[in-house]
This record gives structure tokens, sequence and C-alpha cells, in this order.
């Protein structure tokens, strides 16, 4: 009976455990859209030096981003959902000299900006509207110039 009592237990945490790690992973991530202030809008201007990419708020794509050495500091850049860079062609390269306006978030403690709009040299990336709805949520008739 007590081997019973033990065994219905054991289940019962484990259960618990499984609910709860799914609920971590699933409403823990951050959608960073949402963290999107207009209120908090600034222009930066500097060297690329790093790409990189981590999961998105979703969990199912990958969010492309960027590592920018202004005058003041190295700030990361969070810029758009991998799957959508490829369908529109934007490219950035390391050590490009790069204009970025956008929302400055703190994100785990360190500075960075959620992209709303990149100038290159040679283009305008516009990836949010002045509300900071992202391009790839609106069509593809207003973000690239």
């Amino acid at each position: 009976m007590k081997k019973i009592i033990f065994i219905l237990f054991a289940l019962g945490v484990l259960t618990g455990a499984s609910a709860t790690l799914s609920r971590s992973q699933g409403g823990g991530r951050i959608h960073l859209s949402n963290l999107y202030n207009p209120g908090t809008v600034q222009t930066v201007q500097g060297e690329v030096l790093t790409l990189g990419k981590t999961l998105s708020g979703n969990g199912r794509d990958y969010c492309l981003n960027l590592t920018l050495s202004t005058a003041k500091e190295k700030i990361l850049v969070i810029t758009e959902p991998e799957r959508y860079s490829v369908t529109q062609n934007h490219r950035v390269s390391p050590k490009e000299k790069l204009e970025v306006t956008g929302s400055r978030i703190t994100l785990l403690g360190k500075p960075a900006i959620i992209a709303a709009e990149i100038k290159k040299p040679d283009a305008v990336i516009r990836l949010r509207d002045p509300s900071g709805r992202p391009a790839w949520a609106v069509g593809d008739d207003w973000h690239t110039h």
C-alpha cells in the first residue's frame, strides 16, 4: 500500500513539474515587440561589431540582432525575424556604418534598441511604424525604400 501511495505521489509531482515547465517555457518568453515604447525612441549612429540571432518570443523563429559600437557605448540592436529578413533581402555586414532609430530598452540589465528604422549608406530599412507595429505584421507595402 505504501508503494502505491508513493508511486501515485511521484506521478503527481512529475505531472505538476511538467505542467509548470510547459507554462514557464510557453508563457515565460518575452515578445520584444511588446517592449517597444514610442516614448523612448532615439537615434544612434555607429559601426556594426557583430551579427547574431536569438530564439524569438514565439519560440518558433529566430530574431536577428546586431551589436552597434557608438561614440558612447556598445548597444544591442534587435532588428527583425530571420524569416522576414530573408524575404526582404535585408543585409547588414560587420564594420558597416549605420544610423538606427528605435525604442531604447533595458534587456537583461543592458541597454538595447528595438529597431524601427536602419539607415545604411545605400538604403533605408523600415521595420516598424511610428507606434512600433512591426512591418511583418502589417504587410509589404511600406517598410523598405
